[in-house]
């Protein structure tokens, strides 16, 4: 366009008409030289019509013209730098979007805040049905399509609720809140400390590596580092919730406040009070990490799924690996309460347990490994009924 722009003015200062019906032929009849030369380009599709006048003048517009190449060769090379610079930018704008659109953690974590508190009654249920205490008698139920005899249900975790604050009142239902809402915060503060100390990042794959087993062992580790340090440092506040709980049978007022009940602890029981239960708790959890972690590691080789799916599979598998690792967590609610001076934590609502290998046998032998892992549909345990008749029998004789 430049050069042909050139030759229009060239045209133009010579007298040559180069328009349509309106050019000046007046050159033509002052000139009876042949008509000039006419060549022809064709670039990017459209033809380029060009008049050599005189071959000097030729010269001329030829040596003109390089310049102008030049010119919009630095052009070119200046917009194809500023398009790359565009599109760097448009990425960066994008990464920021999809990152500003992400859940913000310490949003997350008052979220999680709000919705531990708000079902904190039903925690309280589960960890009293844990330690065996059974205020509501069982009713007998007949299920005609699945079996013959009537079976013994305990009301459900709502029941259970009710029963709480019909006798200790709403504030009741909330013993022990602030020592679980105090292991929530430690966990948020402290929770990856260690692997910040160890630099201990999570597994990158590299632009062409796909799922292999170093990249489970070592996410496997991390996270049981990881699960290793929450439990350490919030044992404690989960000791403090258990026997805060555990009062709630006997009325008793002997741990008061997280600092008072932490200081009694340690006072009465030191550093055995303040970590008891502990290692079941630390299995449990652990045996839960890695049942997940295998399990959707070869689902994830094996089956083609997307990522919602993966996320939904290993949730399942979470729910399952949580069922198979009940009784630990049974265990370690027991441990945590047992040798206070509640009437929750004593014969005979329950044994004196010296280790929770004891613990976790008794529970097998008694039927109560799994009591609070299904909230609302609870039924007694045919070795209790068992053991009820066998004492029904001896006690007839």
């Amino acid at each position: 366009m430049a050069h042909r722009e050139y030759n229009r003015r060239d045209g133009q200062a010579e007298g040559l008409g180069l328009g349509g019906g309106d050019a000046d032929n007046s050159v033509r009849m002052r000139h009876p030289t042949p008509p000039p030369l006419a060549v022809q380009h064709a670039r990017s599709g459209a033809m380029v019509v060009e008049l050599a006048v005189d071959p000097s003048r030729a010269m001329r517009s030829t040596n003109q013209q390089q310049p102008i190449d030049r010119d919009q060769l630095r052009i070119s090379t200046e917009e194809s730098c500023q398009g790359s610079e565009l599109v760097v930018a448009s990425s960066h704008l994008s990464k920021k979007i999809q990152e500003h659109r992400r859940p913000n953690q310490l949003v997350r974590f008052c979220l999680r805040l709000g919705y531990n508190t708000l079902l904190y009654p039903y925690e309280m249920a589960k960890v009293l049905i844990q330690l065996g205490h059974e205020p509501l008698q069982a009713k007998p139920f007949v299920m005609r399509l699945i079996q013959r005899r009537p079976r013994l249900f305990l009301p459900s975790v709502h029941r259970y609720v009710q029963h709480i604050q019909h006798i200790d009142g709403y504030t009741g239902m909330y013993r022990g809140l602030t020592a679980r809402l105090a292991a929530s915060i430690v966990d948020y503060l402290l929770g990856d400390l260690l692997l910040a100390t160890l630099h201990f990042a999570p597994y990158k794959r590299g632009p062409k590596e796909g799922l292999s087993l170093k990249e489970f062992w070592w996410n496997l580790t991390r996270n049981s580092l990881r699960i290793t340090t929450v439990v350490v440092i919030t044992h404690p506040f989960y000791v403090v919730m258990v026997r805060q709980i555990a009062q709630f049978v006997g009325g008793e007022h002997v741990y008061e406040g997280l600092v008072g009940s932490l200081m009694t602890l340690a006072q009465q029981e030191g550093c055995a009070g303040l970590f008891a239960g502990m290692v079941p708790r630390l299995l449990g959890e652990w045996s839960v990490l890695f049942i997940t972690s295998a399990l959707s590691h070869l689902c994830r080789r094996l089956l083609p799924m997307s990522e919602l799916q993966h996320q939904y599979n290993t949730a399942v598998i979470q729910m399952m690996a949580s069922l198979v690792a009940y009784p630990l967590e049974v265990t370690s609610t027991c441990m945590a309460g047992t040798g206070a001076p509640l009437t929750a934590c004593e014969p005979p609502s329950m044994p004196l347990y010296n280790h929770w290998v004891d613990c976790l046998t008794d529970l097998y032998a008694r039927g109560g490994q799994n009591r609070g892992a299904i909230l609302f549909w609870r039924t007694v345990p045919k070795i209790q009924l068992l053991r009820s008749k066998d004492n029904y029998t001896v006690r007839s004789i």
